[in-house]
């Protein structure tokens, strides 16, 4: 940076932390810590430019994403100062699979023909209670899962109690979770592990991202096939204690007789 600074391109502390939706505190503790460059000194102003707007919503965007500031550090000091931004890139893209669906924004009376399904003033208050949606101003809705959301409306029209679909879709967030953290733990023992034992190589993120891309897809697949069997042995079960309440009250206390009854004899 050099020559008289400029609106566009320079601007002091205050100006880089409000574009970069920060306090100038925030900005400070991250120059103290090293993970951003300092600002060409003029006089006894500090000027910044574009790069360093860039590293703060980088930065931002992993601690969105769950990283620690100590953490990005370690990134950051791991990597040649030429090419830290790139690498911070390319841990961030290896997250990109994994980003959340696109939250929609529109009028609490235009819900139910985006989610194709009526939909009540209960069943918005209930999703509103289960962090699936949220309220943005008079009227205004933000659904931040859109897939739960639809589904939970086709639930509801489909005679479903809404506080039964409340229940059900906090217990799949739950359970899922679970899920969730296996297959983190498998990719955090069997890939992010040799990762750091290598001293973090810059060559290697661009491997790790393919590894985390592959995953979903391989996640997806074994869970839905996983519960497509699971679910047929539920249904097994059902259809067992159907039978047991539709039959005769002198058979319900020995329901293996009814069971024996039909098998076919070896003598016969």
């Amino acid at each position: 940076m050099s020559g008289t600074p400029t609106a566009g391109d320079e601007f002091p502390i205050d100006t880089l932390a409000a574009r970069a939706g920060m306090t100038v505190r925030n900005v400070r503790a991250h120059l103290s810590r090293g993970l951003l460059q300092p600002g060409e000194m003029r006089g006894r102003t500090a000027w910044y430019g574009p790069v360093h707007l860039a590293r703060l919503e980088l930065i931002a965007g992993l601690q969105r994403r769950g990283f620690s500031l100590a953490a990005i550090g370690v990134l950051i000091n791991q990597t040649p100062s030429s090419s830290a931004e790139e690498a911070l890139r390319l841990y961030r893209g290896m997250l990109a699979p994994w980003q959340p669906e696109e939250a929609v924004e529109l009028a609490e009376e235009d819900l139910a023909e985006w989610a194709g399904a009526w939909t009540s003033p209960e069943f918005v208050e209930r999703l509103a209670a289960s962090g699936l949606i949220e309220r943005t101003g008079p009227g205004r809705l933000r659904v931040l899962n859109p897939s739960m959301v639809r589904s939970g409306a086709h639930a509801v029209a489909l005679g479903l109690a809404p506080e039964a679909v409340q229940q059900v879709g906090e217990e799949l967030l739950s359970r899922t979770r679970e899920i969730a953290e296996i297959f983190v733990e498998l990719f955090r023992e069997q890939v992010w592990a040799a990762h750091v034992a290598a001293g973090l190589p810059r060559h290697g993120v661009a491997d790790l991202r393919t590894a985390v891309e592959a995953l979903q897809p391989v996640a997806t697949q074994s869970l839905l096939g996983a519960f497509r069997q699971t679910m047929q042995q539920a249904m097994d079960d059902f259809i067992r204690r159907l039978s047991i309440d539709l039959a005769p009250a002198d058979l319900r206390a020995d329901p293996e007789a009814d069971s024996e009854a039909a098998q076919p004899s070896a003598d016969r």
